[in-house]
């Protein structure tokens, strides 16, 4: 059976050199790191990743779990954290929990089990003394959630209130102000952030906040198509659509279509998130584009140095990253 001494004859490097490879070292020449994989190829080594973890009490493995696979913004964040995992030599278990609170505690534990260095966890369902203790026994980094937990986790988050002003500023250089607003779902630190920033702007302007104008969505598409009909046969309907998400935009410019109004003519949509299929609806969406690759990267990064730093590292990271309005053609001037 081949041996590490035998990988580091045939690629003429060091023993030092092959466990810095073996162990996802960054400190390792790029050719050396070839002639070492290269090596192993020729010889037939297997390194043994089990042993290895009960030597340094290290799987290399992290969880991320996320809430729903189907919506195109976690997908593009699930990339980052994928890509920057690789780069730290890390292997990412993803987990979907449906926005389950009983499938976000099981893959928790399931992760747990499998002695995971640490966890990423969006939009957390969990209470804060359940997060606590996955925090003792992992690595934990959360994303879309409160930073009102004091020194509790490490956090990051796009900035919703900044998101929401720079769209509701838009659509008020635009003349509107009969603006109707389609929510996610309210359990959501984002979707609390974003309702909020809503109604600080339209008391800004000294707009009156109408009930009738509110729709609590899901984020589906077909929430967004319900939500704009409903808007829209209101005896005084809104002239401008601010979805919380892109796929309730998206069905939002296909309900309002439906029933016979022109976007941006008519009603004006705006969305949010900046999700690729964004610019092929029709008309294409103007919307706030969320860092939503960095965010993932981030995650990671954080996570990387918290598992380096050990559970009980210092204080907690709360980083918050700023949206971007994208101004594309689904919303017009006020007629």
């Amino acid at each position: 059976m081949a041996t590490i001494k035998d990988v580091a004859r045939v690629a003429g490097v060091s023993l030092g050199t092959v466990s810095n490879v073996l162990n996802g070292k960054n400190n390792v020449k790029p050719r050396n790191r070839k002639r070492v994989y290269e090596a192993m190829k020729e010889v037939g080594f297997h390194y043994n990743m089990t042993a290895s973890a009960l030597r340094t009490k290290t799987t290399k493995n992290i969880g991320l779990i996320i809430p729903s696979i189907t919506n195109p913004y976690y997908p593009e964040l699930a990339r980052g954290v994928e890509d920057a995992a690789r780069q730290a030599s890390l292997t990412v278990f993803l987990c979907n929990d449906d926005r389950d609170v009983e499938k976000e505690r099981g893959y928790i534990q399931a992760l747990l089990s499998k002695g995971v260095d640490g966890i990423i966890l969006l939009k957390p369902r969990l209470s804060h003394d359940e997060l606590m203790e996955v925090g003792r026994r992992t690595a934990l980094v959360l994303g879309d959630a409160g930073v009102d937990t004091g020194n509790d986790f490490h956090v990051v988050n796009a900035d919703d209130i900044q998101g929401v002003i720079s769209a509701m500023n838009f659509l008020g250089q635009n003349g509107h102000r009969q603006i109707g607003m389609i929510t996610g779902m309210m359990e959501s630190y984002s979707s609390q952030s974003r309702i909020k920033a809503y109604r600080q702007y339209l008391e800004s302007k000294r707009i009156p906040y109408r009930e009738d104008y509110i729709i609590i969505g899901d984020y589906s598409w077909k929430c967004g198509c319900q939500g704009a009909r409903k808007l829209m046969g209101l005896p005084d309907p809104p002239t401008a659509i601010f979805a919380a998400n892109d796929m309730m935009a998206i069905g939002a410019i296909k309900g309002v279509q439906m029933m016979g109004y022109r976007v941006p003519e008519d009603v004006s949509i705006m969305g949010y998130d900046d999700i690729e299929m964004s610019n092929l609806s029709n008309p294409a969406l103007t919307t706030v584009h969320q860092p939503k690759y960095k965010m993932g990267t981030e995650c990671l990064k954080v996570l990387h140095q918290c598992i380096n730093e050990g559970t009980d590292s210092g204080e907690r990271r709360h980083i918050t990253m700023d949206n971007q309005l994208i101004i594309r053609d689904s919303v017009g001037m006020v007629r």
